[in-house]
């Protein structure tokens, strides 16, 4: 139940944002929208505004969607003759439904940094320089000659700025020799270090282990331009790791800990709420992100098909056949469920073996 409800907690907020990004937008747009919903099935209850859009909260909380005029369902497959409906998403401009596709990702990016930035501003935010305080006995990091004082400045031309990003390249690159420039005294010195591979049970996953310690690092709470401006950075370098998870796992090297479902997130979910409201937060901002990347990928029914196809349109300078992008987008969410099940029974298979 804990796993549920920890679920629950992060995923409907941020189900939320993302649709509400596409909601506003369309209004500001001029296209009525008809249905906004958190989650699919059968409604549980629901109010109409004064926009008549009808907010409705269904069964099924794995998700939402909403249902703009001309509509045929939730994944925005148009209605025959669509384009000639006063106030439809059809009728509306290319410019103008790229904005409404792209606000709902852009809202999940957005979200992300706000709570980034609140975390920082409430409770703070740890700086560690990437200086090594400690090198292990037997480590790779012992064996390429790293030192004690040793002040790392870039790794395979990386620049690194605190001992975060380090450990993020070390993490990931397990086995690979890997090119440290450090500043050792005052002295530029470069150093090819190849960091151990360990396997980890809980994760699932082959990581790279450096085998040093951080120098003492310090705590603060910062101001608002300060939290938006680190907000921003670390939002950016979070999505530049999840594109590059992305593509392991497109070209097939990904390990196995880094595929997972909706079982896998509800126990991520369930890990986050023990550690307290900041490692809550903190993971729910990490899955705003992801949701919004992830929406980008430009499989047809989500946003990123959406965009493609009227990426294509602003070229050519006319839509797609309306039959064409209806096949493609059954072909879209026909994808995505079969995916959705294949992560899902081996997420249920995992937790048996």
């Amino acid at each position: 139940m804990d796993y549920i409800l920890a679920f629950l907690a992060i995923l409907t907020p941020v189900v939320f944002i993302h649709e509400f990004g596409h909601y506003w937008v369309a209004l500001k747009s001029g296209v009525v929208v008809e249905v906004f919903s958190i989650g699919f099935g059968p409604e549980l209850f629901s109010r109409v505004d004064r926009h008549g859009t009808r907010w409705r909260v269904a069964a099924l909380p794995l998700g939402g969607y909403v249902k703009m005029r001309g509509d045929e369902n939730a994944a925005s497959v148009p209605t025959a003759g669509a384009a000639a409906v006063t106030g439809s998403f059809a009728a509306a401009s290319v410019w103008a439904r790229m904005a409404i596709v792209a606000a709902g990702p852009a809202a999940n990016f957005i979200f992300g940094m706000m709570l980034f930035a609140g975390v920082y501003m409430g409770v703070g935010k740890a700086f560690i320089p990437p200086t090594i305080g400690e090198v292990i006995e037997g480590s790779a990091a012992q064996e390429a000659g790293l030192q004690t004082g040793d002040r790392v400045l870039f790794v395979d031309g990386v620049e690194i700025d605190d001992f975060n990003t380090l450990r993020s390249i070390v993490f990931e690159n397990p086995g690979r020799p890997l090119v440290f420039e450090v500043d050792r005294f005052d002295v530029p010195t470069s150093v090819t270090v190849t960091p151990k591979t360990v396997y980890s049970e809980q994760l699932k996953v082959d990581y790279g282990q450096l085998g040093v310690r951080s120098a003492e690092g310090e705590f603060r709470r910062l101001g608002l331009s300060e939290s938006a401006i680190h907000a921003t950075t670390d939002t950016v370098q979070m999505t530049y790791m999840m594109v590059r998870g992305l593509a392991r796992l497109v070209t097939g090297q990904a390990n196995e800990g880094e595929i997972g479902g909706p079982v896998r997130i509800a126990e991520f979910s369930a890990d986050a709420a023990r550690q307290g409201v900041v490692g809550f937060l903190i993971f729910m901002a990490l899955i705003s992100i992801n949701l919004g990347l992830v929406n980008l990928i430009p499989i047809p029914a989500l946003d990123g098909g959406h965009l493609l196809f009227f990426g294509i349109e602003a070229v050519i300078g006319r839509p797609l056949p309306e039959a064409f992008q209806a096949v493609l987008m059954r072909g879209g969410i026909a994808l995505l469920l079969a995916l959705m099940v294949c992560v899902t029974v081996y997420d249920i298979m995992r937790q048996f073996s």
